[in-house]
């Protein structure tokens, strides 16, 4: 059995089929018991800074509350969504990125797949690949100091050790979403999301005052650290699970609602379109 959670601070551009609960934020459904204030309130004054993040820091205590009986736990957000199988078109900027319009395509076109349950138990983005580390990528765009600090808590808190925390710092492969979009075996999501959000809220009670003078799209900080946290737990966890040959479907296709006259504007990097029957993730020594 799959339970399906939509993050969001308005209603979903999805279709309502599409998720079984929304854990809201912001003042989107503020009287839910899934409201982020209810499930965590620390989360809820964190939001200004923590945005999504801090919908994904609370699924844990929503699953132990909602989701007794399932055996997976899907998650998507206001408007993207793993999918199985390639909706929409591709999106110029960000080629491992699908656009989908709903309304130009029939709604028999889509229901087929919303009871589908990967035999993996995972379902996730396609891995991106970085010439040089995703920490070097990161410092690019964000502030590299941020992910230096991270790291550092997250070796204190025991989320991850001196090797494995070198190995974070020259991974170059990294999944969009890390393990806040797709589909997951519950179990093993509730701890790791427990363990981002202790690593999360402890960065931000250190550094959270440095966090707030950042602009609008820095801010959120905790989310994109995050993100890349989850990201290599992931990798790392399949790479053991299936001795690095991945099976295919294990990797889905991000999906973003658009409409008519919109285009998905974000992009990291580019992955190749191929897909071969098990994906095999490159290791090579970071220069």
């Amino acid at each position: 059995m799959i339970h399906r959670y939509c993050i969001t601070h308005a209603k979903p551009q999805l279709p309502d089929s599409w998720y079984d609960r929304c854990i809201a934020l912001g003042e989107f459904q503020p009287d839910s018991d899934c409201h982020v204030r209810q499930l965590d309130r620390y989360w809820h004054a964190a939001r200004p800074i923590a945005y999504g993040a801090a919908g994904s820091y609370v699924l844990p205590i929503a699953i132990r509350k909602h989701s007794q009986h399932a055996d997976l736990i899907e998650i998507c957000s206001f408007r993207k969504r793993i999918l199985p199988y390639p909706a929409g078109v591709e999106a110029q900027i960000f080629p491992s990125l699908r656009e989908l319009n709903l309304d130009a395509v029939a709604e028999g076109d889509v229901a087929p797949q919303l009871g589908w349950e990967p035999e993996t138990g995972f379902l996730v983005a396609q891995p991106l690949y970085f010439k040089h580390t995703v920490y070097r990528h990161y410092a690019s765009i964000y502030r590299g100091q941020d992910f230096l600090d991270y790291t550092s808590i997250a070796v204190e808190l025991n989320v991850l050790d001196s090797h494995s925390a070198s190995q974070f710092m020259t991974a170059k492969h990294f999944i969009p979403g890390g393990v806040e979009l797709g589909v997951y075996p519950k179990p093993w999501l509730a701890d790791v999301l427990s363990k981002l959000e202790a690593v999360g809220r402890a960065f931000l009670e250190r550094h959270g005052s440095r966090v707030r003078t950042y602009d609008k799209y820095q801010v959120r900080a905790v989310g994109f650290l995050s993100e890349r946290l989850g990201s290599f737990i992931l990798i790392r966890h399949l790479m053991d699970k299936y001795s690095n040959n991945i099976p295919a479907e294990t990797f889905g296709h991000m999906t973003v609602i658009v409409s008519e006259n919109s285009r998905y504007t974000a992009g990291l990097g580019d992955v190749k379109p191929d897909r071969p029957d098990r994906f095999r993730l490159r290791l090579r020594q970071a220069r």
